[in-house]
């Protein structure tokens, strides 16, 4: 998990060094509050078809093996295809191939959150770095990980992985 948590921290680190603009305007203008910044965040579900959450965030036991391991977000099992939505508003800081996610997506939200979106359709990209998303617009397709048609959702706090499920409707969980 440190090596995952390692790799998602040093791709939001370079989306920011090679996009260092994208809220110049919002840092440089103290006098008018920010309309990225909320109070309370919430998300909305990435998947708004039919969808299963394969996986939940936390330690999970292999029944097998016995072994526990970590897992840094939800999957939702869906069919190939179907449509990815931004959980909320933002701007696109990845958008490319990513070793453990595939083809990966990370929106930064505010100065406090970011959401990754991982196991993406190969040339279903909607957006690209820089890019202004809203919340529930569009973004990609869900496509398959070693374990079948999912969407790996990740949220990111100040850096650290946390329980998307925290920050999600009730009934979306």
């Amino acid at each position: 998990m440190k090596i995952r948590n390692i790799a998602i921290l040093s791709l939001l680190t370079l989306a920011v060094t090679l996009t260092p603009t994208a809220f110049a305007a919002e840092a440089n203008n103290s006098s008018q509050p920010s309309n990225m910044i909320e109070t309370q965040f919430s998300l909305e579900a990435p998947i708004h078809d039919t969808y299963v959450i394969s996986s939940d965030f936390g330690l999970q036991i292999n029944p097998e093996t016995k072994e526990s391991k970590g897992h840094n977000g939800l999957d939702y099992a869906t069919a190939k295809g179907t449509a990815i939505f931004a959980a909320s508003d933002g701007i696109v800081l990845f958008a490319g191939s990513n070793q453990g996610y595939g083809e990966t997506i990370i929106i930064k939200h505010n100065s406090e959150f970011s959401t990754l979106y991982g196991h993406i359709l190969h040339g279903s990209f909607l957006v690209k770095p820089g890019d202004t998303v809203k919340k529930g617009q569009k973004i990609a397709e869900v496509g398959s990980s070693e374990t079948g048609d999912m969407l790996h959702f990740s949220v990111i706090k100040q850096g650290t992985l946390v329980n998307p499920t925290d920050y999600l409707p009730q009934s979306t969980r």
